[in-house]
């Protein structure tokens, strides 16, 4: 893929970077849950699954640019990830406004 300035992951290897950090945000969340410090997996859950979501749609669309560079599997695992980690963030955020 070429690079190109913008907001979103650019390159192959910034996605994956992109995806193991997601995929660390989810353990930390699970881990400071099973743990039973709600406070901090609340904040973990909304931030990175903002981060979940922003790098999925960088996968999404780098994936539409070019299909040799970005693999099917990426994209379905940080969808995956993004998913979860943002579907745990938007329900904290509910669960907080009391929705």
């Amino acid at each position: 893929m070429r690079e190109k300035k913008g907001f979103l992951l650019q390159t192959v290897q910034q996605m994956n970077a992109g995806a193991i950090v997601s995929g660390l945000g989810f353990l930390l969340y699970l881990a400071l849950s099973a743990l039973g410090q709600e406070t901090a997996a609340d904040i973990a859950a909304v931030a990175l699954g903002m981060v979940s979501v922003y790098v999925f749609v960088s996968v999404a669309l780098g994936r539409s640019r070019d299909k040799e560079a970005v693999s099917y599997s990426l994209l379905w695992g940080t969808g995956a990830l993004a998913l979860l980690l943002g579907g745990c963030g938007v329900l904290t955020v509910r669960l907080w406004l009391g929705v």
